[in-house]
């Protein structure tokens, strides 16, 4: 009756099998893990019987004479599916039971489908630059660095790479000839949004043609070459060009590239530029603010793009320009002329300790709401009599938020890392002004930092960065009313920010109906920016 039993009386041994199997692609290959434990050498494996690893895949064997927590299959040049089935054997050749797995390695064939978006290339006759204004890392790859050549017109083969933010400078090369510039990109590709395990390069040559003389480029900034009495855009029409000014709100620089003979660079504005305007009609509120000869605590909102500053570094590290002026954190490229500023290449323009804040800034609140209401006049003619007093200004509040602000144009903001503080002088009426509940709040005066009115939210692009400060911290003490009395605001808060707005309220908007006594009748003068 056992006799059936035969076929299976001979007793199987197993060795032991890996407890688990994860795989990760590569260039050309994969790698598999094959223990939860993770990636251990082989002598400190222990499984029983075990003494080899045999992977098999694609009618391959691979024999490994030791047990692993991994293995690296390379050699998979093929782009498609390859199904590994990986096991121990014992000495006996006796195998465990396998774990497998299927999987496609990256191979030329995907790569050969992915690119780094092209550069963009500037050329003048006979210079050229290469630039990469965007991200260079995409959801198919990540960038890590690049190398390139190209030979210019003496016959030298120029090397070099660049990491981060890469910029090629070319120079020495033939007008109107066509130029290759061969550039290699060492990237990550990615499968589904991940990585893979390797490293490759990209192979993308640049091929342009360089212009002549005569040819027209397009100025970024044709009205600031406008104003330094440029009038036809070749290198041949500002060949002859030795200096050029910039004013402070200039976006980009990169019009310099254009020019081969230039000496001096004026990025202060000079005598050529004056500031920017705004205009306001709101509220019965008319007012143009802005505009005349550029403040020392006036700088463009928000930094220079370094891609737009660099035109400027490339004159200054290939000394194509003698001379440089610029003013402390104007422009926000400060961290890019540091090694000039050492060098002496660029000039740091000395600005006052102090500076006013004129009337051409200055604006009724009422232009931001009803409830902003005050009756303002400048220099009028008769005030409290006290020393050196400049820009006089009388302030009755009307409403319960009565303020009255001096707005910058929205292509500046406040230079706070060079002047710090806030100063001015205020001369508040006598106690009885301030009787009652309501009217005492009228003691204080509350200083506060914005990008804009709120009203006029389209005025700057990085959105509203208001800052307030404690109405009570700006009380005008008793002993203090009928006399001027000297105010500091400290504008640490506003590093960082883009503030162009400071409003001046009087009161700290109390809740209630504005009842008051009678008029509070404030006056102020010698607003200014101090660096101390």
């Amino acid at each position: 009756m056992y006799d059936n039993l035969d076929p299976y009386s001979q007793e199987s041994i197993y060795p032991a099998k890996y407890d688990t199997i994860v795989g990760y692609i590569g260039y050309e290959r994969v790698e598999i893990e094959l223990l939860k434990a993770g990636r251990i050498p082989s002598n400190r494996i222990y499984m029983g019987k075990a003494q080899k690893t045999v992977v098999e895949y694609d009618n391959k064997k691979v024999v490994i004479d030791s047990v692993v927590s991994w293995v690296n299959i390379t050699g998979l040049t093929v782009s498609k599916l390859y199904r590994f089935k990986i096991y121990t054997e014992d000495e006996y050749n006796n195998k465990s039971v396998p774990q497998e797995i299927a999987l496609i390695p990256y191979t030329q064939s995907e790569l050969s489908t992915i690119a780094v978006q092209s550069p963009r290339v500037l050329a003048s006759p006979t210079t050229a630059v290469l630039d990469w204004t965007s991200n260079m890392s995409s959801i198919l790859l990540d960038y890590y660095d690049l190398s390139y050549s190209y030979t210019d017109n003496t016959g030298v083969k120029r090397e070099g790479e660049r990491k981060e933010n890469p910029r090629i400078f070319a120079g020495n090369l033939n007008p109107g000839q066509q130029i290759t510039i061969d550039v290699n990109y060492r990237v990550v590709p990615k499968v589904n949004g991940e990585p893979i395990l390797d490293t490759v390069e990209l192979h993308q040559p640049v091929v342009f043609n360089m212009p002549t003389a005569s040819s027209l480029f397009q100025p970024a900034e044709p009205e600031v070459l406008i104003a330094n009495g440029i009038t036809t855009f070749s290198a041949e029409g500002v060949s002859t060009i030795r200096k050029l000014v910039f004013p402070v709100h200039t976006s980009s620089l990169q019009d310099l590239f254009y020019f081969s003979n230039l000496e001096e660079i004026d990025l202060t504005g000079g005598d050529i530029f004056e500031m920017k305007t705004i205009s306001y009609n709101r509220n019965s509120v008319v007012a143009t603010l802005g505009g005349g000869e550029f403040l020392p605590y006036v700088r463009r909102v928000g930094d220079m793009p370094d891609v737009n500053a660099r035109f400027l570094i490339d004159l200054l590290e290939n000394d194509l320009v003698r001379k440089v002026k610029y003013i402390p954190h104007s422009l926000g490229i400060d961290h890019l002329l540091t090694e000039y500023i050492q060098s002496g290449k660029v000039e740091l323009v000395q600005t006052p300790q102090e500076a006013l804040i004129p009337f051409k800034f200055l604006i009724n609140g009422t232009v931001q709401a009803a409830n902003w209401k005050i009756e303002l006049e400048e220099n009028p003619g008769s005030y409290p009599t006290g020393t050196d007093l400049i820009n006089i200004i009388r302030a009755v509040p009307g409403d319960r938020s009565s303020a009255f602000a001096f707005i910058l144009p929205p292509e500046y903001e406040f230079n706070a890392e060079e002047y710090k503080y806030l100063r001015f002088k205020v001369y508040a009426p006598d106690k009885a002004s301030f009787n009652g509940t309501f009217a005492a709040n009228f003691q204080r005066l509350w200083p506060r930092f914005m990008n804009y009115l709120w009203a006029f939210s389209t005025e700057s692009s990085y959105g509203q960065q208001l800052w307030n400060t404690v109405a009570n911290d700006y009380r005008i003490p008793d002993a203090n009313l009928q006399q001027w009395y000297d105010m500091e605001v400290n504008l640490a808060n506003m590093i960082g920010k883009h503030n162009r707005v400071i409003v001046i309220n009087i009161g700290g908007e109390p809740s209630g109906t504005f009842t008051v006594p009678k008029p509070i009748v404030y006056y102020f003068a010698n607003f200014r920016l101090t660096k101390q």
